[in-house]
């Protein structure tokens, strides 16, 4: 319990600044804020609502996987004698992992819940003149996203009474911030469409596996994984390692979290850069392909985001007519997000690519989705009710393929209708 009580007294000290230790996480990435420079709201204009979109913050491990086949994996190794001194004490470090875990599976970590209070602090203080009217803020069923938008809203409370809050949770039947749990041919898509093959085939042509497990274990037990001899199970019963790139993908998995949990237990030591790139690398492809852009001709991971799409139209509609909205806040998914972004058309983030070994070059899910990323838009108007629109993505003012004298500000006119062209 004292470990504990340590682990989790680092992680509240000293998550943000800890988190941008970790390199290649992928879209676990915990978000880590960066100052940018802020174009000047045109003359005569001034701030009216903002539209938001967040993902949750970071989390724990969605569910008893990772860390018990790897416990499991190594007790078997140590029982047999058939384990090295660092596999020794891997097994030790996922042993306090799991300490850490227990109970909070799939729940916001502290670092998380510091990335939305640093989110909504500077929410407000960016944009202070708008503050006084009602805040909806919604989240999908998921704990860790209900999590997130309290731990958001807990922060503007210190500034703007909270009775202005209207806070709702979604159902499971949620066709604006779960859209992809609701299409049978997405999950088609997902689970068998043809970029698939492509991407394992690829994932295949590097192997580090013996590079890592030789570490931990004896050639003679490798031997053993390789042939097929262990089938670990998760907490539900599913098996989730079986072979050699099963056991290194899950160590790979356990590095991660650490960033996420916000302690450094060792486990980075045991890959190299370039193999925790590559990692990161094949993470990114099924993220490319499953949520975003993906292949030439291959669009249904995307357009199962037009509800979103539809519903900011309409809600920042209904806010310019009212005007009795300070903002729309939603917290939701990397499902959500990437598939919202990609519609978006943001800074390129929208290319698509067929050749899965030039996707990394262009396109980082670190980048476009990483935790706690957002999407804000927001709307200023004049005297004369014209209105124009900025759009941040995690908190940077964004370029959209969209025809402005005034960039990063456009027209709503203009951005409302390049949207719902797509809605059509």
């Amino acid at each position: 319990m004292k470990l504990i009580t340590t682990l989790l007294l680092v992680a509240t000290s000293t998550s943000i600044a800890f988190a941008s230790d970790f390199e290649f996480l992928g879209t676990k990435q915990p978000y880590n804020f960066e100052k940018s420079t802020i174009t000047p709201i045109p003359a005569g204009y001034k701030p009216l609502f903002i539209n938001h979109l967040g993902r949750h913050g970071s989390r724990h491990l969605s569910s008893p996987k990772y860390d018990i086949s790897v416990f499991e994996l190594l007790s078997i190794a140590e029982k047999d004698g058939a384990i090295t001194p660092e596999g020794l004490k891997l097994k030790e470090n996922v042993a306090k992992i799991m300490e850490i875990e227990k109970g909070n599976y799939g729940l916001l970590t502290e670092v998380g819940a510091e990335e939305q209070r640093g989110i909504a602090k500077r929410f407000y203080e960016n944009n202070k003149e708008i503050f006084g009217r009602d805040i909806i803020a919604s989240s999908t069923y998921v704990e860790r996203a209900g999590q997130s938008r309290d731990a958001f809203l807990e922060e503007l409370s210190k500034y703007t009474p909270s009775t202005n809050f209207k806070i709702s949770t979604n159902t499971k039947k949620d066709n604006i911030l779960r859209f992809y749990d609701l299409s049978p041919e997405y999950e088609e898509f997902a689970d068998h469409g043809a970029w698939r093959k492509d991407v394992e085939k690829y994932a295949k042509s590097k192997d580090f596996n013996n590079e890592v497990l030789n570490k931990l274990f004896s050639k003679e037990f490798i031997a053993r994984l390789e042939k097929g001899e262990f089938n670990l199970k998760d907490a539900k019963g599913k098996t989730v390692l079986k072979n050699p790139t099963d056991a290194v993908r899950n160590i790979y998995d356990l590095y991660i979290i650490q960033s996420n949990i916000g302690v450094d237990l060792g486990i980075g030591s045991l890959f190299s850069k370039e193999q925790l790139k590559w990692y990161e690398e094949v993470d990114n492809l099924y993220d490319f392909y499953e949520k975003g852009p993906g292949k030439n001709g291959e669009n249904i991971a995307t357009t199962i985001a037009l509800p979103l799409l539809k519903d900011f139209i309409q809600t920042s509609d209904e806010a310019l007519l009212n005007k009795n909205i300070t903002a729309n806040l939603r917290f939701a998914h990397a499902e959500t997000m990437i598939p919202f972004i990609t519609l978006l058309e943001i800074n390129g983030m929208a290319v698509k690519q067929d050749k899965v070994e030039d996707v990394y070059k262009t396109w980082l899910g670190r980048e476009v989705s990483g935790m706690s990323t957002n999407i804000q838009w927001l709307f200023y108007n004049n005297d004369k009710n014209d209105v124009i629109v900025k759009m941040l993505h995690n908190e940077k003012e964004v370029n959209l393929p969209i025809n402005s004298s005034m960039k990063p500000y456009y027209k709503w006119d203009d951005i409302k209708s390049f949207y719902e062209t797509k809605l059509k």
